[in-house]
Parts: C-alpha cells; structure tokens; sequence
C-alpha cells in the first residue's frame, strides 16, 4: 500500500502571541504559478492541516498553498483559550503575513472562522470558498445532535473518559460515518494517512481538553442573538464566496444552502451528491475543480477595490455573476 505523506511544514510565532504548525507547497518553478495569489486553508473541529492534504496535491499546479494548525490542534501548541473569537484572532495575525490578499479556503469550524476573518477584515481576502461551514441551524442531522450533547458541562468529558476505553478501530469506524458519505471511494491509503493523524493528536495530553472548549464556542455562537450571529457576518461579506455543500453531510444538513442564499446574494452554491462533511478528502478531484473554476470565474469579474489591502467606504459587491446554485458530480 502506497503510504501518504504530509506536505512539510514550520512552526510561526504570530502576532497573537500564540505559535501555530503551518504546512506549505510551492508549485513547479516552470509553469509561473508561483507567481499566483496563494490558498490558504483553515480545518474544522478535531482536525488538522493534514486534512487538505489531497486537495493541495490537485491544486499544487495552480498556486502556493499554506494550510495552517489552528492552536492545540495538529502540530500546534494549545494556547490559553480556545474559542472562535481567539482562532479568528490568529487567522486574521496569519493573514496579515502576506503581501497580498489570499484565495481563503476552509472547512465546518473553520468555515465560522473565516465568515467572521472575511466580513471583518475583506482587505485581507480575495476569495472565500467554504466547505460544509459550521453556521448556525436550528435543524441538526444525526452527527451533529450527538456532538453537540457534548458541550453540555461535564457531559463532554464523561463521554470522552468513556471513550478512551472503546476499541480504536471501533472509534475509527464512527468516526468515518460521521466524516465520509461512502469512506469506499477514498483511497485506503488516504484513510490510513487520516487516521494515523487524528490518532496522532488524540494522544496528546490537552486534546480532550481543547476539543471541549471549542465545541462549546461553537455551540455559543449558534445561539447568539442575531446582530452577533455569524449568520449577520456572512451577510456583510464583500468578497466572491463558494460554499460547497455535501447531500448527505451528517454535520453539517445541506438544507443550510437555503439559509445562504438568503444570507448571502452573491454566494456560488455547489451541493455535491454522496458526498459527507469532508468533501476535499472524500472527492479531492471534484473539489479541486470547483474551486479552480470558481476562481477564475471571480477573477473576471475582479475590479480594482478588489485587490486593495484596505476598501474603500460603499465599496459595491462585484460578485453578481456568480449567483447560483448548482450541483456537482462526484469524482
């Protein structure tokens, strides 16, 4: 069996104070894509930069890419908080960092997070592309309901104890059905690389810890009041916005694209069929394809206040020709 390998990384100091892993890739020298306005990827709860790791193998051609550790997940020291606000704090520091606004690409928890980087700081962002973000929905699926009884105090860390002395492959299995629509379409290396990196993590002595914590952030900003919704966020997002929607996400409903497109004009809207929560690692060859024509769609219809660092007052939405919804065939 073909054994998958990590995109390399280093640890950063930002201007949070807090240290992060970040992974990178560097496209071929000779086809000029170096020269590209970077990705950037951010991961969702219990997960890591290694999650992307198929998905920047598909785009290595087109840019740079950097796939950030948020802190206490990965290869990440925890910090002393881990909530939604704080890992905003450190993606927005991370952001800062380039020359340049980035093409912002991010999954479920991650999602949140770069509804909240987006709206608040558009200088720092070209593009937004979403895949299955955590956004607040009064109609939970399966996976989502058992989740969320975690947050519950003192519950969450009961349900942990006891699963430390479930089997691994056990666990495993759980996990995948949460995760994958049909796991027997990913390669079994890939999900041997996936489990090898979530273990990885689990083992390590806070990871109970910061799982709980940012749940529990998570859960708050699903019943903030409206004006701090995250749902208020999205709606005042200026840049070109995917969001890619997987049929038979046990996370994250798909019913949800309704609530986009009433939240957000502008937003290009792909639902996937058969696809689960982790759509780039489940069909990395279909996200990739989506993502990369939906920028250069929006790079038509750039316009000049669209590559500033700061935006100008009133500046006018120039997304509209991307409205729609559409849906998408599996690889």
């Amino acid at each position: 069996m073909e054994r998958i390998e990590a995109w390399p990384g280093e640890p950063r100091t930002l201007s949070t104070g807090r240290r992060v892993f970040v992974r990178h890739t560097t496209p071929p020298a000779s086809d000029g894509a170096g020269e590209r306005t970077p990705l950037v990827y951010v991961h969702g709860l219990g997960g890591s930069s290694t999650n992307w790791t198929a998905l920047m193998r598909e785009l290595r051609g087109d840019a740079e890419q950097w796939a950030i550790d948020l802190p206490g997940f990965g290869e990440s020291p925890p910090g002393d908080h881990h909530t939604v606000a704080e890992y905003v704090a450190d993606v927005v520091a991370f952001l800062e960092t380039f020359d340049r606004p980035v093409h912002l690409v991010a999954n479920s928890l991650g999602g949140m997070i770069c509804v909240y980087v987006a709206s608040r700081r558009p200088d720092l962002v070209l593009t937004l592309s979403l895949v299955s973000p955590a956004m607040p929905q009064y109609r939970l699926p399966w996976a989502a309901q058992a989740t969320a009884v975690m947050a519950v105090p003192w519950v969450g860390e009961r349900i942990l104890r006891a699963a430390a002395g479930i089997p691994t492959e056990k666990q495993a299995e759980r996990l995948t059905a949460m995760l994958f629509a049909n796991a027997a379409v990913v390669p079994v290396a890939e999900l041997t690389f996936a489990a090898e990196q979530r273990d990885r993590w689990t083992e390590k002595p806070y990871a109970d810890t910061v799982l709980l914590s940012a749940l529990r952030s998570i859960v708050a900003h699903y019943t903030r009041p409206g004006r701090q919704s995250a749902w208020r966020a999205a709606s005042h997002l200026l840049r070109p916005t995917l969001v890619i929607m997987g049929a038979r996400d046990a996370l994250v409903g798909p019913w949800g694209r309704t609530r986009w497109r009433r939240a957000l004009r502008y937003a290009r809207l792909v639902y996937m069929p058969n696809t689960g929560h982790v759509a780039m690692m489940e069909h990395p060859v279909a996200v990739a394809a989506v993502i990369r024509e939906f920028i250069r769609d929006a790079s038509r219809i750039r316009t000049p206040a669209s590559t500033r660092r700061t935006l100008d007052q009133g500046m006018p939405n120039p997304v509209a020709p991307l409205a729609e919804e559409r849906t998408h065939a599996s690889n």
